[in-house]
């Protein structure tokens, strides 16, 4: 099983919330925090959406559904050969 990013969430807030969109139509969606995270409470730092590889084309078409063009990140952060943070 070989995960992808998906996306960029800006915080773990709206990650947690697209996450939850693409699961619920059935695709495994998981979490991957960028270098720091917060110790007291929710990460305000960048985090990032994981879904399985042959998922990524349809976890992107429900983002583009559900969440409005100004609540998504650039295109450069939707690019496949990203480099980790």
């Amino acid at each position: 099983m070989n995960w992808e990013v998906l996306t960029t969430a800006p915080d773990e807030l709206i990650a947690e919330s697209w996450c939850g969109l693409i699961r619920s139509v059935g695709i495994d969606c998981k979490l991957q925090p960028g270098d720091s995270i917060g110790f007291l409470g929710v990460s305000v730092f960048p985090v990032r959406l994981m879904v399985r590889a042959s998922d990524v084309e349809i976890a992107r078409s429900v983002l583009d559904s559900y969440v409005a063009p100004d609540e998504q990140p650039p295109d450069s952060e939707l690019s496949d050969d990203q480099p980790p943070i």
